[in-house]
């Protein structure tokens, strides 16, 4: 019997390719995500950076016009703050997006490893049955012709 030869082997290793591609795709997004959640704690601090100093300016009794300033810069802040969360929230979507592309990834290529599996086993079997019926023609074909040898000997 010839060996063991699995038709859907380039498909098995194109899944593989994927699934790996995938992977690599969501350890980058959650290296982005990382990224992004680091900026954003850095711009809560400066944030309240600035309120601390807008705070410290009010108690101290510094001009309307550096208040003013100050007030300005903390609004600037802000609006980067909100940019850095809202760059975390897409980040996350990012991420939660590749780890579900990733487990299809995953899904797909143990389907066809199970498939694979299932083929081997069924020509192993398949083997086997025809090691044993070549075994069963041999011993049939041996009785026989001591059964012959004994029957003109008497």
């Amino acid at each position: 019997m010839k060996a063991f030869n699995f038709p859907l082997e380039s498909l098995l290793t194109l899944r593989k390719q994927r699934e790996q591609a995938a992977q690599q795709r969501y350890t980058r997004a959650l290296t982005l995500c990382d990224g992004a959640a680091r900026v954003l704690q850095m711009a809560e601090m400066e944030l309240l950076t600035g309120h601390g100093l807008v705070n410290d300016e009010l108690t101290a009794g510094t001009s309307a016009a550096r208040i003013i300033n100050l007030q300005t810069w903390c609004k600037v802040l802000e609006l980067r703050r909100n940019e850095c969360a809202q760059a975390l929230v897409k980040a996350r979507a990012d991420a939660s997006e590749a780890f579900s592309a990733m487990t299809a990834a995953v899904r797909d290529r143990e389907a066809l490893e199970k498939f694979h599996e299932k083929s081997r086993r069924a020509w192993e079997r398949a083997l086997l049955n025809a090691e044993q019926k070549m075994f069963d023609e041999l011993a049939i074909q041996h009785q026989g012709g001591s059964v012959w040898q004994t029957s003109f000997s008497s």
